[in-house]
């Protein structure tokens, strides 16, 4: 009975113990793993406090967009565009005149390509020409009347042979376009002496187009190729020139020249590198007026 008892104690005691030292390891399982936890909870706050995490803006964000974005063109090509950099102030108004010819398709494309807007006073000239007005209006570009013949003799023989010839040269605009333009250049801007024959004749038409709603204008650089020069550099120079010393500065181009089109990608591109803002006139721009000598 004795023996007996003792067994039981025996094997009551090994229960015991069993049980104190699986209490044991629980608890020492329970406190390496809350150790390694808050070691690893430690060490990443340690981190994020050198390595901070770069936070990405909306701003930066559009940025990048912008910076990398395709443009699809009405043909579904796309290309890139530089960026231009901060605006200076000044605005250039390229404007080309005696045209469509046969290099304002070339032009067309070069304004195109960097996203330029410009103003064309057109003629009736090179008539096989007409059907780049359309395009010239689809892409942005302002349209403005320069003469349908661009005859000085024939045009300023009269006020009403002045009025005659700008009406023949709307109806192809309204023909090609679908509107009419209220934008126009006298042949030879308003300060012309080809009209001396006419004596008065110039101030009279002044009057009148602003009578009859029209916007003229001339313009306060030249770019040299009305006769002045046949070089593309000199273009690219007095445009660069003209530009820098007027903040509104109204370019005479003429798109009929070759050499003045192909002097279009560098000025672009240098106005565009040095903070030019490019745009196209309106009826509320100003004008450049020149002084009226008949």
């Amino acid at each position: 009975m004795a023996k007996q008892s003792l067994e039981t104690i025996e094997k009551k005691r090994g229960l015991f113990a069993q049980r104190v030292l699986t209490l044991v390891l629980v608890f020492v399982g329970v406190f390496t793993l809350t150790y390694i936890v808050g070691l690893a909870a430690t060490r990443h706050n340690a981190r994020a406090l050198v390595e901070p995490t770069e936070t990405v803006t909306t701003d930066d964000k559009t940025d990048d967009k912008t910076d990398n974005k395709d443009k699809t063109d009405d043909n579904g090509e796309t290309g890139t565009t530089a960026q231009p950099a901060q605006s200076n102030g000044h605005t250039i108004y390229l404007t080309f005149d005696d045209g469509p010819g046969p290099y304002t398709e070339k032009l067309l494309d070069i304004l195109k390509e960097h996203d330029v807007k410009v103003t064309f006073f057109v003629t009736h000239v090179f008539s096989q020409y007409e059907g780049l007005l359309k395009r010239e209006k689809k892409e942005g570009h302002a349209i403005g009347i320069h003469s349908y013949s661009h005859d000085y003799t024939k045009i300023y023989a009269s006020t009403e042979a002045f009025w005659n010839d700008s009406a023949a040269m709307q109806d192809v605009i309204v023909k090609q376009t679908g509107e009419e333009t209220k934008l126009m250049r006298f042949p030879g801007g308003s300060s012309n002496t080809v009209s001396k024959d006419t004596p008065g004749i110039m101030t009279k038409l002044v009057k009148e187009a602003g009578d009859k709603g029209f916007s003229y204008f001339d313009w306060n650089v030249a770019s040299g190729d009305a006769g002045a020069t046949t070089s593309a550099d000199d273009v690219l120079q007095n445009c660069k020139v003209g530009a820098a010393n007027h903040k509104n500065a109204v370019i005479l181009c003429h798109d009929v020249k070759e050499y003045t089109v192909n002097a279009m990608e560098a000025f672009i591109t240098w106005a565009k590198e040095n903070g030019y803002t490019f745009a196209a006139l309106t009826p509320e721009s100003d004008g450049a007026h020149h002084q009226i000598f008949n």
